[in-house]
Formats: C-alpha cells, structure tokens, sequence
C-alpha cells in the first residue's frame, strides 16, 4: 500500500517542478494540506488559482532568504495542521546564475553568497525550523515504517553538484552550493533518522524549465513522477543516499 503523506511544504511552488509537484501531490495524495510557498503573485497566478481551486493548497507567500520569517510560517502550519505535524517537507527552492559564475574570472562573491544562502543556507535552515513538526508526524504513526507516511525531508539537488560526475567546470555558485547541501543532506539523514525522520538529496534530471532550458530532456512531469516514486520506496537503507529522478543512485 503507497504511503499517504497527510501534511505536505513544498517551497518554490510557483513554476517549473515546484509546481508540478503541488499539480502531482495533490492528485496523488490528496493531503490534508499542501503548503506551496512562493514570492511573487504576478508570476504565481498558475499556483493562485490551483488554491482557489483545491481547498487543502495553501499558497504562502516566503522569500527563503528571509530566514526571520521561517517562524512565523512553521506557526502558520502548525496552527493549521492541528497537532498533526508534517509528513513531507520539499526543499525545492533554488537559484541558479547563468549570466555569472561561467568562468572563474567571472567569479562574484556577492553571487556566490546568493547561492549559498538560497541553495544550502535555506534548505539547512528550513529543515531546522520544520524539525518539531516532522518529529511530531513521525509519532503520529509508529507502527509505520520510516519513510512517507511518518516524515521525509526531500532536498532538490542536482548531479551539478557531483564532484564524481563532473566532466566541466564553471557553474561556480550553483555547483559548490548543491555540493554543500549534498553534504548537509548526508549529515541530517544520521541526525534525524533517530527522531524517525528520512532525509534524501534528489536530483530531479535536466528538466525543460526555467532555469533548465529548452534543450534539457525531460519536462517536468516525467521528472516529479519519477521523484515521488523514489519517495515512495525511501526507506531507512537508502535514507542519506544520493538519488537521481529515475531511481538510481547518483555519484557524490
């Protein structure tokens, strides 16, 4: 039987993957509640008007660089959920600087700090401030399994940030940024598994959006049914591993 997360974030909801996981989730799942975070409206009316449509989405404006505002919406959440907690967190936002970084001699630090602060520091810090409401979805159901239906933290990554994969260079903010969060990635699933909490870096493939470009092979709803998969048969063997889209293991 597919483990049913009841209480789902996911933030970066507002296009590309981000929101067709919200499209996917809530087709699959039906949660109680989906907390899709995004910044700006005017490029959000897709999200908005899933909500309208869909009672149990919740469209929360968070800029992930505002790390004072994480309080206020782990206390949105949790007054929402009701003591239930949350089952399924998915760190999704990222930043990625194609104009910059291409280059070393076009190396910027305030540009490698923007990276650093949307692609490791957040996810980091999100995590942290959801740990409560994970630990309290964890306890909801004991004789579960770990896994999807007690609480996961999925953190988007990518193969960029493989060290054993990379055949180029450049990319310098976004691919020493995803190495880091693979790492706090790895570190969090030996911390966490003993509060009945999964952590799992995913690479979600060079999907056509956005930041991934016209040329990337896949779109974006072969990539989110693939990564829902890989959460779905997450367990506490493959907890901590670094995994592609497609199911298998990626290179650190």
């Amino acid at each position: 039987m597919t483990p049913r997360p009841k209480n789902i974030v996911v933030t970066g909801a507002n296009r590309g993957i981000g929101l067709e996981l919200v499209k996917q989730l809530i087709f699959r799942y039906n949660p109680d509640n989906l907390f899709a975070t995004y910044r700006d409206p005017e490029n959000s009316k897709e999200l908005l008007k899933l909500a309208e449509q869909n009672g149990n989405l919740h469209a929360v404006v968070l800029d992930v660089q505002n790390f004072e505002k994480y309080a206020e919406f782990v206390s949105k959440v949790e007054a929402t959920t009701q003591g239930a907690g949350v089952n399924l967190l998915i760190n999704n936002s990222g930043f990625f600087n194609k104009e910059n970084n291409s280059s070393l001699s076009q190396v910027d630090k305030d540009d490698l700090l923007r990276h650093f602060a949307i692609n490791t520091l957040a996810p980091i810090m999100l995590t942290k401030a959801f740990l409560p409401l994970l630990e309290k979805a964890s306890l909801q159901e004991p004789s579960q399994p770990l896994g999807l239906g007690r609480a996961v933290v999925c953190q988007v990554s990518t193969t960029m940030g493989s060290i054993g994969d990379n055949t180029s260079g450049g990319a310098y903010g976004y691919r020493i940024s995803k190495t880091a969060l693979n790492q706090a990635s790895k570190n969090m699933s030996f911390d966490l598994i003993p509060k009945g909490v999964l952590v799992i870096p995913l690479h979600p493939g060079w999907v056509r959006t956005d930041m991934g470009g016209s040329n990337a092979l896949i779109n974006t709803e072969e990539s989110v049914s693939g990564i829902l998969s890989v959460l779905e048969n997450l367990n506490e063997d493959t907890s901590g591993h670094f995994m592609r889209f497609d199911g298998k293991e990626a290179l650190w």
